[in-house]
């Protein structure tokens, strides 16, 4: 189901276990806190995050990665359109539009004319991994083993080859590596 209009990119920190989060959706250890900074790991300018955004024109994640971001305050997609999947979602927030299923996503995203997707939450990664619709992955791996939690990965159809392109070592011993999936 490879899109060829449109590329999906993955930019996504994680602890050295694989985790995106605390099995209660926590993310402590990733943003910090004042007892414990996270050391530049959560620094949007020094992870590239605000360049990445600079290239993505839509975002996809799913209801619980919206969940998460929403309760942060301060909405970190600016004018980004975002599309949240979810059958359940009943939304008022402007800044969002539900959409019910991955077809409904997919279509917006070619009615819209997107070509740099930002796919967020990891469900939602691992749906479009499996259906070959990330060309990028950017993952951030923070210096922190949390054990219990949410991981990034999990089962696929079969394995998905990928090509490095960049690694590089940022503030506080966060490791940032790029791949990019293998087509064909």
């Amino acid at each position: 189901m490879e899109n060829s209009v449109w590329q999906g990119h993955v930019f996504i920190g994680m602890s050295v276990d694989g985790m995106i989060a605390r099995a209660d959706n926590a993310l402590d250890w990733l943003t910090g806190s004042a007892d414990t900074p996270a050391d530049g790991a959560n620094d949007p300018e020094a992870a590239g995050f605000t360049e990445f955004m600079q290239l993505v024109d839509h975002l996809v994640m799913g209801r619980s990665t919206y969940e998460i971001v929403k309760s942060f305050g301060e909405w970190p997609y600016g004018d980004t359109p975002v599309l949240v999947l979810s059958t359940t979602l009943e939304s008022a927030d402007p800044r969002i539009v539900v959409v019910k299923s991955l077809a409904e996503a997919l279509a917006r995203l070619d009615e819209d004319g997107a070509r740099h997707v930002y796919v967020d939450g990891g469900r939602t990664v691992r749906t479009f991994l499996a259906k070959g619709l990330i060309n990028t992955l950017t993952l951030t791996r923070v210096p922190v083993l949390i054990g219990d939690g949410k991981p990034l990965f999990g089962s696929l159809p079969a394995d998905i080859p990928l090509t490095h392109e960049e690694t590089k070592v940022l503030a506080g011993g966060a490791v940032q590596t790029r791949y990019r999936v293998k087509t064909g």
